[in-house]
């Protein structure tokens, strides 16, 4: 690797550390409260995207499946059945983007900084609203992604 190219890592590492964004709490150009007086929050996570759906190669919409036609049969089974998608909960909706060489690179709108239950519950509706709209059936997670700490199971157990 050349001086340029490194001394330019280097800045780019040194800036990372630098600039810090600041969680949003609320999408900023919504107009409306994210919570009503209950801490829940209002409409959609994700306001107009609608259901991600297959229009083939020629569509221009950035939203649609190009390639993936779920109900397409191929070798007598549908590509849905070949290809089992699933979102990953942790790297979706709990991981912020941060690496070992800089800070969070994103944030939630939803999020309000805490590992409540509330916050875990908001977090299961954008989930689920999430997987929704691109027409997935599966999703996954691990350790303790899914429900904040507490003392004892009965603190965290989910009333839903």
């Amino acid at each position: 690797m050349s001086k340029r190219v490194l001394f330019l890592l280097l800045c780019l590492n040194v800036v990372s550390y630098l600039v810090i964004a600041e969680p949003q709490t609320c999408p900023a150009d919504l107009g409306r409260k994210c919570t009503d007086d209950s801490g829940e929050w209002e409409g959609e996570f994700f306001p107009g995207i609608p259901k991600i759906k297959y229009e083939g190669p020629p569509s221009k919409n950035p939203l649609a499946y190009k390639w993936y036609n779920a109900e397409e049969v191929i070798l007598g089974k549908k590509m849905k059945d070949w290809l089992r998608f699933s979102v990953a909960f942790w790297h979706t909706f709990r991981g912020t983007g941060v690496d070992p060489f800089g800070a969070p690179t994103k944030y939630w709108p939803w999020e309000d900084g805490t590992n409540s239950l509330a916050m875990a519950k908001r977090r299961m509706r954008a989930n689920f609203e999430f997987i929704n709209k691109l027409g997935v059936d599966r999703w996954c997670f691990h350790d303790r992604d899914i429900a904040p700490d507490g003392k004892t199971l009965e603190v965290v157990k989910f009333n839903i």
